[in-house]
């Protein structure tokens, strides 16, 4: 990249609404979260969005509570029963450990520790110039089987190959 242009894989992607509730398509099932129809507070389209984007600036897109919403957005949980995000003979859920891995191989090679993954615990993501994921994970360092930590790792996955944006203890 030219060095006068900001990287943008660092940059939060903008919000944005897909579907408002009521339109989404038959054809498209959306898993994801969301809050009941008949649940409140019954907020509109707009004030739906402007929350959206609080969740997203406020968690960095790493933890964004899905069941306020009931519009689509851009930023979307990851289903670890549909297996749409991974190429067969891999699941999702594998996808998402492997991802992980190697999230911590690259926090472990920077920080000259030895944390092992211990379980994946949940991730966002949206489409960018590939794939771009927020996933949050669980390790331990090798020597202390008692305490484990959470990580964040934010990947862009782009052609078969996954790039490590950043990978950090969750704060």
């Amino acid at each position: 990249m030219g060095d006068d242009l900001p990287d943008w894989r660092n940059k939060l992607e903008p919000v944005f609404l897909e579907f408002e509730d009521g339109c989404v398509p038959e054809e498209h099932y959306y898993p994801c979260i969301r809050r009941r129809e008949d649940e409140e507070p019954k907020i509109s389209a707009e004030e739906e969005y402007y929350l959206m984007v609080k969740e997203v600036e406020d968690s960095k897109g790493f933890d964004i509570d899905f069941a306020k919403f009931r519009c689509v957005f851009n930023y979307r949980p990851v289903d670890l029963d549909d297996n749409e995000l991974a190429l067969e003979p891999e699941t999702t859920r594998e996808f998402m450990d492997r991802l992980c891995r190697k999230s911590l191989e690259h926090f472990n090679e920077i920080h000259s520790t030895k944390y092992e993954f211990v379980r994946f615990i949940k991730a966002n993501h949206h489409v960018s110039a590939g794939m771009m994921y927020f996933i949050t994970f669980e390790g331990k360092l090798l020597s202390n089987d008692d305490d484990s930590k959470q990580f964040q790792a934010k990947l862009c996955y782009c052609g078969g190959t996954p790039e490590i944006i950043s990978c950090e203890l969750k704060p």
